[in-house]
């Protein structure tokens, strides 16, 4: 509540829902929270329903190898599952969902992708598509971190539960910018106090990175490149970003808990130490997407009904089919796109 009163007296609005009409402003999250325990999306869709559908089967300790094809048809996947290979052949259509890395990970083993790029890493060229792996994004989180001289209570439900959302420029048409204010100190591998706060600040980037082969054995990890504050206008929302925390740290509400900046600390105040700071500190708030983005252009993976272009039989159903990342966090609408392509498989869309 102090965080939420401090972004009112730094002059920011309040929202009562960051889903409504209202999204700008500071407010309390929607959380997972069913029983006093996080509601995922296997305890909301998969579990109640595990032991009575005839045509569920669930292998944990598998990990695919690649898709196979009939022509451009995609029939089934090829995986890793108690010491031996299996196929699992689909009967109408495959959906790949393994997120924004092993999903373009999954397809450029199985020859779907970048053909100059497969060939280079030792694949063979089933399909040309350049898209696959590229447009890799992730809103940078930079943390702002305090340290309080009386204890820090934890959270009710979780140790984020507001944040303050804004535009870092009155002629968007949204919130690009998110303060989330952190019930502990969450920061890097740096020095800082057992007893804190954080001020997270996050953007919606124009940098764009790549998930790539190193070859074309299975096991070998891929190339992730992440590209965090590639572009100048990135750097710049997040310097924003970090000045709208201290705003909101000197306020009123805050003074209570006396409390003192220990990163990137008082006396980093110049552009340059700051933007030092950030590139050490900035890392990744674990919302990639976009790596087998949605769309009509040269450079899209899937069509607007999430399968794959110029190959049948083959659906991609997550985040990596985001071509622009959701200025908030991602796992709702992930869930969206899940329930969406749920409502295309059936035919109801």
């Amino acid at each position: 509540q102090d965080f939420l009163d401090a972004a009112v007296a730094a002059g920011h609005p309040s929202t009562g829902d960051f889903n409504g009409a209202a999204q700008e402003g500071a407010g309390w999250h929607d959380m997972n929270i069913a029983d006093g325990a996080r509601q995922s999306a296997a305890r909301a869709y998969l579990h109640p329903v595990r032991a009575e559908r005839p045509n569920l089967t669930v292998l944990t300790g598998a990990r695919a190898h690649r898709l196979t094809f009939d022509g451009d048809r995609c029939t089934g996947v090829e995986f890793r599952w108690a010491e031996r290979t299996v196929t699992a052949r689909a009967a109408a259509e495959m959906l790949v969902s393994a997120g924004a890395v092993d999903s373009p990970r999954l397809l450029l083993l199985s020859g779907v992708g970048p053909a100059d790029e497969l060939r280079r890493a030792g694949v063979e060229v089933r399909h040309d598509l350049p898209g696959v792996g590229r447009n890799l994004h992730d809103h940078p989180l930079c943390p702002v971190v305090h340290e309080a001289d009386r204890p820090v209570p934890p959270g009710h439900t979780n140790l984020a539960e507001t944040s303050l959302l804004w535009r870092s420029d009155a002629s968007l048409p949204g919130p690009d910018m998110q303060l989330m204010f952190i019930h502990v100190p969450y920061h890097p591998t740096m020095p800082a106090p057992a007893n804190g706060f954080t001020f997270g600040v996050a953007t919606v980037p124009e940098s764009r990175g790549s998930v790539r082969l190193a070859d074309a054995d299975p096991d070998t990890p891929p190339l992730i490149d992440p590209n965090y504050l590639g572009t100048e206008a990135d750097i710049r929302r997040m310097l924003h970003g970090i000045r709208t925390a201290r705003d909101i740290a000197a306020t009123g509400p805050f003074a209570r808990w006396r409390s003192r900046e220990v990163l990137p600390g008082d006396g980093v105040t110049d552009e340059p130490a700051l933007r030092r700071y950030l590139a050490t500190a900035t890392g990744t708030y674990f919302h990639p997407v976009g790596s087998c983005a949605m769309g009509t252009g040269t450079d899209a993976v899937v069509t607007p009904h999430l399968t794959v272009h110029g190959l049948t039989g083959l659906r991609v159903v997550d985040a990596s089919v985001m071509p622009t990342i959701v200025s908030v966090n991602t796992n709702p609408a992930a869930m969206v796109i899940a329930e969406k392509a749920a409502d295309l498989i059936r035919g109801a869309a």
